[in-house]
């Protein structure tokens, strides 16, 4: 069985796309939160995250609608940017990615 480690340090099964396609999302809106350029939080334009991700937009829209879907939801839609949706991690999202332990060094 194939094993692939996630954007956030997970391993899970390959047949996991849907995981890895969710944390590479969830990573990507975090570390864009936590950058110091963006102190307001800012939501970033699906086109944006599309493209970090590198992935199909509807990919990236249905992992994206996962992690909003989740109680509490990790991520929230916000108002749209030149008629583009935005998107932006939650504090629930960031609480869940921090308490999250890192590669296989956390096991040691």
């Amino acid at each position: 069985m194939e094993v692939i480690e996630t954007a956030l340090g997970r391993y899970v099964s390959g047949h996991e796309s849907q995981t890895v396609l969710e944390d590479a999302v969830l990573h990507l809106l975090y570390e864009y939160r936590m950058h110091p350029q963006n102190p307001n939080n800012a939501p970033m334009k699906l086109s944006d995250i599309v493209r970090a991700v590198l992935a199909d937009d509807r990919l990236v829209l249905a992992a994206i609608d996962g992690l909003r879907e989740r109680r509490p939801p990790y991520v929230e839609e916000r108002d749209a940017f030149q008629q583009e949706r935005t998107f932006s991690i939650t504090g629930t999202g960031v609480g869940f990615v921090r308490n999250l332990p890192q590669g296989m060094d956390s096991l040691r």
